[in-house]
């Protein structure tokens, strides 16, 4: 494998793993985590340059935030309103 593409598996690899524990807290209805994760999910993508999927990941953590109560709902609204995703 080419040096270059060490760290491009790294990252696909992570991507997945991220995908799976996704995956896994829908599928056990654990809405905190859900939050967590997505928050996660949001910064992988933030960190890759890709905006609208940080902005994607961070939609979905602040509606599961505001579903299950969590105090991260303020601090991503504001997230998504500094990002111009919200009003």
């Amino acid at each position: 494998m080419p040096d270059w593409a060490v760290p491009v598996a790294a990252a696909v690899d992570a991507r997945a793993g991220l995908d799976a524990r996704l995956l896994e807290a829908h599928r056990a209805g654990d809405t905190p985590r859900l939050v967590a994760l997505y928050r996660e999910a949001a910064d992988a993508a933030e960190t890759r340059g890709d905006a609208d999927a940080a902005a994607f990941y961070r939609t979905h953590a602040y509606v599961f935030a505001l579903q299950c109560g969590d105090t991260a709902a303020d601090a991503l609204h504001a997230e998504l309103k500094a990002a111009g995703r919200e009003e």
